[in-house]
């Protein structure tokens, strides 16, 4: 009799965590769905819009369909939250009026005990996001910039590129292109270190290469100090001076880093760290990570949220002010994050806590209040 009695909260709660996870993927298709329409229809407008622009290419029905596709994973990482939020509403709604949970609570079972396997399901499924879909949204969204660049062009171009090795700029005339790579530089004195300023002519073959210990911008010029030239036909000199007419000028010396969402996760702390090595800004990055790591408990919190205000009510009857109340505290949650995300990316507060903060106050707001329902309320 004990084994049987055992037996059936097992398969209630299976029954429950399965309809609950029914209800969220059918929340991230349509949203999935709703969102790819959006993207394909903004694309389009974009490429329709390309006028007097003659050096870029022109993006067929396919190119803008597989663009849009490119999105689709990065757009499931942003919507895991709002799918268990939208999905969790519209199952506790169909226990309230199955009388689910009302029924449970008759034959002692908390609500903690019938959430609690729905919280590792979502958990695990939080993890899923991070290990497998990140690195493949990390990879689609470096070949749509890349596409984005070549069909549409780029409105910010800056102008260094870093990567974990250093900086790189490129400059292209009538008649030369020129690589220019610095392994450090101070933005301030407008200044490089450990320069190699590599020289194509105009069909991209390589001409000559100088190497200085110091190289600083003024006025449309780069000036090299103690440089070695070495050519193709030339022997080996040395001098102490040689400028190049360049296009960059010194209000325009920026740093273009890649961005949080074109790294995979695993490489953030690497990539944080070379960053700090070389002087850069990394708050966005930090809080990037961060958030990364708390997406299995964002999802966790949403569930909560809807949870303590959709089953706060016995009564059958759909309540329109319920439902909106846990839309606009879910989507808050969200948009707040992104807030302090802001805040947090012009150092205004500390990364941690613009990383964490969010997700936390959700958390915690949603224990307490599933454990004030649970709660025996005194007559």
């Amino acid at each position: 009799m004990k084994s049987q009695y055992n037996r059936h909260p097992f398969i209630l709660y299976k029954y429950f965590t399965k309809q609950l996870l029914q209800f969220f993927l059918f929340a991230l298709f349509s949203l999935i769905v709703l969102i790819f329409f959006i993207d394909l229809i903004e694309l389009f407008r974009r490429s329709s819009n390309k006028i007097g622009i003659a050096h870029l290419q022109n993006a067929n029905f396919y190119n803008i369909i597989g663009m849009a596709g490119l999105k689709i994973p990065n757009n499931i990482e942003k919507i895991l939250p709002f799918a268990s939020l939208i999905g969790s509403i519209t199952c506790f709604n169909q226990w309230r009026k199955k009388n689910y949970y009302i029924i449970s609570r008759t034959f002692g079972i908390s609500l903690w005990r019938i959430i609690t396997p729905a919280f590792i399901t979502f958990f695990i499924i939080g993890l899923v996001s991070i290990i497998l879909l990140n690195p493949l949204s990390a990879i689609f969204n470096k070949k749509y910039h890349q596409l984005q660049t070549i069909y549409f062009g780029q409105k910010n171009l800056k102008t260094f590129n870093f990567d974990t090795k250093g900086f790189w700029i490129k400059e292209i005339s009538k008649n030369t292109q020129l690589i220019i790579y610095a392994s450090t530089i101070d933005d301030v004195k407008n200044t490089l270190y450990n320069v190699n300023v590599f020289v194509f002519d105009k069909d991209k073959n390589f001409k000559k290469r100088f190497s200085a210990k110091k190289a600083k911008f003024s006025q449309n010029t780069l000036n090299l100090y103690d440089v070695d030239l070495i050519s193709r036909t030339d022997k080996f000199k040395k001098i102490k001076k040689y400028t190049f007419p360049v296009k960059s000028k010194s209000s325009d010396f920026n740093v273009a880093i890649s961005t949080p969402e074109t790294i995979f996760i695993l490489d953030l702390p690497s990539y944080v760290l070379k960053m700090k090595k070389y002087g850069l800004k990394t708050s966005k990055h930090l809080i990037h990570f961060f958030r990364l790591v708390c997406q299995p408990f964002l999802i966790i919190s949403m569930i909560l949220l809807s949870a303590s205000l959709m089953l706060r009510s016995s009564e059958r009857k759909v309540e329109s002010g319920i439902v909106s109340i846990t839309l606009v505290l879910g989507f808050s949650l969200y948009f707040i994050g992104d807030f302090i995300f802001a805040l947090g990316s012009s150092d205004r507060i500390p990364p941690l806590l613009a990383g964490f903060g969010p997700t936390l106050i959700g958390l915690f707001s949603g224990c307490y209040l599933i454990s004030d329902i649970d709660e025996p309320k005194k007559s």
